[in-house]
């Protein structure tokens, strides 16, 4: 599936319609190459990926970008135990570790600028082979792309040739550079499903 359960046809047809303007805003360049997961993705949609809104929750929601934060505030020393779908007064403290250490207005809710911020600070490329290959950030991928994509993965924290092909897929799927390594753009893709 190529975006997640629940996207909406408006909210899609809003994201086209803003990432339409970003990418007349950005020029001919398109987005910024720092965020470009695989070389050859086309400008169009990489500005339609950093166009997409960041989905918000706060305390008692229940999502799969939950525990996908909760990993890589992990990762970050921000949260402790097994991150869940749920989000827990565990999560909120968390989150709030996270905003007051990055200088963020603190509310305690994953929301667009701390998703930005968090994405920012665990996000370089992750890929099998490359120094960034295994961890809490893989796992948030595996849990991304086992649960929300359906794809036949354990949440090990090891990007081997199964991580790699599911990464490849969703990338198709999303029009991104198939380069099989998960930036901030793949990242952006899959936490809000697609474009």
């Amino acid at each position: 599936m190529g975006t997640r359960d629940g996207a909406t046809a408006a909210g899609r047809a809003a994201a086209v319609l803003a990432a339409g303007a970003l990418a007349l805003a950005a020029g001919a360049a398109g987005a910024p190459a720092a965020l470009a997961d695989g070389p050859d993705t086309p400008p169009q949609v990489l500005a339609e990926i950093e166009a997409l809104e960041w989905p918000e929750y706060s305390f008692g929601d229940t999502d799969t970008d939950v525990a996908v934060a909760g990993y890589l505030l992990r990762h970050l020393g921000h949260f402790t135990g097994e991150p869940r779908d749920h989000f827990t007064t565990y999560t909120e403290d968390a989150v709030t570790a996270f905003q007051e250490d990055a200088d963020l207005h603190v509310t305690g809710t994953l929301n667009q600028e701390t998703w930005t911020a968090l994405r920012g600070a665990v996000f370089g490329e992750w890929g099998r082979g490359l120094p960034n290959d295994s961890g809490d950030p893989v796992r948030a991928i595996q849990y991304s792309l086992a649960v929300d994509y359906g794809k036949d993965l354990v949440v090990d924290g090891r990007y081997g040739a199964r991580t790699e092909a599911a990464v490849e897929e969703v990338q198709r799927e999303f029009g991104i550079d198939d380069d099989g390594i998960v930036g901030e753009i793949t990242l952006r893709a899959m936490v809000c499903g697609g474009v």
